[in-house]
């Protein structure tokens, strides 16, 4: 039962996370290699990230 209940857990939380991270590392990897911006982090991910959901619920009626 613990098995089952860690693996819906690792699919609903662990694992979008983990690609978050790794999205952001390749996004900040891009820039890097094109002078864009140089000083990219996880916190400027996850800024831009609840900018875009904020977005989007206001968009959708969400106030």
């Amino acid at each position: 039962m613990f098995d089952v209940v860690f693996k819906i857990w690792y699919m609903i939380a662990i694992l979008p996370f983990l690609i978050f991270i790794e999205g952001d590392k390749m996004f900040a990897n891009f820039l890097k290699k094109r002078n864009i911006y140089a000083h990219w982090d996880i916190w400027h991910s996850a800024l831009l990230f609840f900018i875009v959901l904020f977005i989007i619920l206001w968009s959708m009626g969400y106030r």
